[in-house]
C-alpha cells in the first residue's frame, strides 16, 4: 500500500512567512513618518483651544479676571489671575511650537468674570511648519481655530 505524503516542506513555510512578515512591516516603516507630525500638530492646536476654554471656565467659576500668557522663550502657556497668581502653567507640547501676534497678542487674551473675552482678535500658532489661526470672538466669547 502506497502512502502519499501531502503538505509543505519546512523551507517553503519559512519562505512564505518571511515574505509575509516583510509585506506586513513595510507600512509600519514608511507611513508614520508622513502623518505623525501633522496629526501631532492638529492635536496640539486642539489642546490650545481647550486651554483657552479652560481659562474662560476658570474666569466664570471664580468670578475673577483670568489672563493668558504665552512665553516662547520659556516655552510655557500660563493661565493666571495676576502676574504672580498663576492658576496653571502648561509647558509647550512641542519643541517647535510658537505663538505670534496677528491682530491680538496671545498674551493679551483675558476673560472677564462673566466669561466674555476682554478683547477680540486673531493670533497664530506654529507647530513646526504647520500654522493655525486662533480667533477670539467678542460678545459670545467663542474661540475658533483653523489650519492654514
Amino acid at each position: 500500500m502506497k502512502h502519499a505524503e501531502s503538505g509543505y516542506t519546512l523551507v517553503e513555510l519559512l519562505i512564505t512567512l518571511s515574505l509575509l512578515s516583510i509585506l506586513v512591516s513595510l507600512p509600519l516603516v514608511t507611513f508614520p513618518k508622513l502623518n505623525e507630525t501633522s496629526l501631532e500638530a492638529d492635536i496640539i492646536a486642539k489642546q490650545v483651544k481647550e486651554n483657552l476654554l479652560l481659562a474662560q471656565q476658570v474666569a466664570m467659576s471664580t468670578g475673577r479676571l483670568t489672563q493668558i500668557r504665552t512665553d516662547n522663550s520659556t516655552k510655557e502657556f500660563t493661565i493666571r489671575f495676576a502676574p504672580f497668581d498663576n492658576y496653571s502653567v502648561i509647558p509647550y507640547q512641542h519643541r517647535d511650537m510658537l505663538f505670534e501676534s496677528l491682530t491680538i497678542s496671545p498674551s493679551s487674551v483675558a476673560f472677564l468674570a462673566n466669561g466674555h473675552p476682554s478683547r477680540s482678535g486673531t493670533f497664530l500658532l506654529k507647530v513646526g511648519h504647520h500654522r493655525y489661526t486662533f480667533t477670539i470672538h467678542i460678545g459670545k466669547g467663542m474661540i475658533t481655530y483653523r489650519k492654514l
